[in-house]
């Protein structure tokens, strides 16, 4: 419980204004499908941030971005607990495949597997990323070393077609990187590193 109330504390503090919205948006989704899927971790690790769910609030965001340029195959790049595959595969009914680096947290979500729903123990700066003809990747910042995160932008640069890629929540550095790198379709910024940059490779 403690670590739900810090949780909280971090919400109010990141998100400024929005913190309300976000808040009454992640209420109603623990009632409406339960709080398995907002479980989230603290752990030692020198390459990968902690898996935090995204808000509830952003997802919507995403869905309706996903929804306007008609995108149905998904991959979610450290998919952690599964909250966006759930939301994506189970609710909203789009082919989605999950990368998850950490097995104890993979074999909690494999259960979510079915026809539109796959989920690989992989590492996602090895994970073939041209293996399944995705339309779109989602990357909710689960890298903590910014040379490592310049490796997934590289591998991302070197697919040869037009694909959507939503970054959430990543800090400034990051986004300088992206800029340069990716073409900016659209921003959604709530603070400095909360927002969403929807972005394309040509």
């Amino acid at each position: 419980m403690i670590k739900y109330f810090f949780y909280l504390i971090e919400i109010i503090k990141n998100y400024h204004f929005y913190s309300f919205l976000v808040l009454i948006y992640e209420i109603f989704f623990n009632i409406r499908y339960g709080i398995r899927f907002n479980k989230f971790s603290h752990y030692k690790n020198d390459s990968s941030t902690d898996p935090v769910p995204c808000c509830y609030y952003f997802i919507r965001k995403i869905n309706i971005f996903f929804k306007k340029n008609k995108i149905n195959k998904i991959c979610d790049l450290g998919s952690g607990y599964g909250k966006m595959i759930f939301y994506f595969g189970k609710i909203k009914k789009l082919k989605i495949d999950g990368v998850e680096l950490n097995k104890e947290i993979f074999d909690s979500t494999y259960f979510l597997c079915d026809e539109n729903i796959d989920i690989y123990n992989d590492d996602i700066l090895k994970f073939e990323l041209s293996k399944t003809n995705y339309q779109a990747f989602i990357i909710n910042d689960p890298l903590k070393k910014d040379e490592d995160f310049n490796l997934l932008l590289s591998k991302l640069e070197k697919l040869n077609k037009k694909i959507f890629i939503a970054f959430i929540n990543i800090n400034e550095m990051k986004q300088k990187e992206v800029k340069k790198k990716m073409n900016l379709v659209e921003n959604f910024r709530i603070s400095s590193s909360r927002g969403i940059l929807f972005c394309t490779i040509d």
